[in-house]
């Protein structure tokens, strides 16, 4: 009896978009954007993620694509003071700061970089996480509510036109930006069961609705079945952490998988499979720093980056040569 008979396969797109070491990538949004996104950092991919941080709705994350694609810099206005903090309702929590103006410079630095890395990048991943929303009287959607009593904000379903009306005229906009850019549509699969389970279907119906109408508008709109792959695949909670709701590392690892057979050719695969070698060697702490042994293990992985530098100029292993050689 074959594997097939145990689950069923998701069928996975066509290679209709490439990704490779020639390829500048951006990726914004929910789980996957983050988790696949620093996946292709380690193998030294060329790519920006989150410049705002970990966020879930897609208004949110259409509000602070707009601002990249304009560079437009956030001023004291955008931020307020709540518990000691100065926080931004763009912004995931890690971009809040006891120092205003530190605050500000990080999240103008991260627009600005962002805004660059755009310009020139091949393809960018969109990942929806919810389509439930709180909208603030005076901010508008959020976000982040940064743990701000409920009764400052109304929560509330998206609708299908209302997300439809704004990433229309976002794509419009990212075609007149970078005209050769492919935009790749996932939608997360954890489950916001905060919100009941009930609401959570309604919200991903919402999100898988979006983007089907994206993609059948727009040529160059595309979508990644990560939410499939984890929620049909994978359909076991061994595949979930502790709380029933986010996939394992092993759960990722298997759609880091299926990411790179849809997206990645097969030297691209084996050279982020050489990558991942030399990572996890470099993670590798000894008993013995100064044995002779550990010391002809650094010398081994040192050769081997210099030789994957020599074959692949654009890699660099600067940092992991420090790293190894850390006491």
């Amino acid at each position: 009896m074959t594997d097939e008979a145990f689950f069923t396969r998701v069928v996975l797109p066509k290679k209709t978009v490439v990704v490779n070491y020639e390829s500048s990538v951006f990726m914004i949004g929910s789980c996957f954007a983050q988790q696949i996104g620093e996946k292709l950092n380690a193998a030294k991919f060329d790519i920006s993620i989150n410049p705002n941080g970990i966020i879930y709705n897609p208004i949110a994350i259409a509000n602070n694509l707009k601002r990249v694609l304009q560079n437009d810099q956030y001023s004291e206005k955008s931020l307020f003071h709540f518990d000691n903090k100065w926080v931004s309702f763009n912004h995931h929590g890690s971009f809040s700061s006891y120092d205003k103006e530190k605050g500000l410079e990080r999240m103008n630095s991260s627009i600005s970089s962002s805004h660059q890395h755009i310009k020139k990048s091949k393809v960018i991943f969109i990942t929806f996480g919810s389509a439930w929303v709180y909208e603030h009287s005076e901010f508008g959607i959020v976000a982040n509510c940064h743990k701000l009593p409920g009764k400052e904000f109304i929560k509330r379903l998206l609708s299908v036109k209302e997300v439809l009306d704004v990433y229309q005229d976002l794509i419009d906009a990212f075609k007149r930006f970078n005209p050769t850019i492919e935009i790749v549509f996932t939608v997360s699969p954890v489950r916001h069961i905060k919100d009941g389970l009930h609401e959570n279907s309604l919200s991903k119906s919402v999100l898988h609705l979006v983007i089907k109408n994206l993609v059948e508008q727009y040529n160059h709109c595309h979508y990644f079945p990560a939410y499939e792959i984890v929620v049909d695949e994978l359909r076991d909670y061994r595949f979930f952490k502790d709380d029933l709701v986010h996939p394992t590392g092993k759960a990722i690892n298997y759609v880091w998988g299926k990411f790179m057979e849809v997206y990645c050719d097969e030297s691209t695969q084996k050279l982020i499979e050489e990558v991942n070698k030399i990572q996890q060697a470099v993670q590798h702490r000894p008993f013995d720093y100064s044995s002779e042994k550990h010391q002809q293990f650094i010398q081994k992985q040192i050769h081997q980056m210099d030789e994957l530098t020599k074959k692949y100029p654009f890699l660099d292993f600067t940092k992991e040569k420090e790293k190894l050689q850390e006491r």
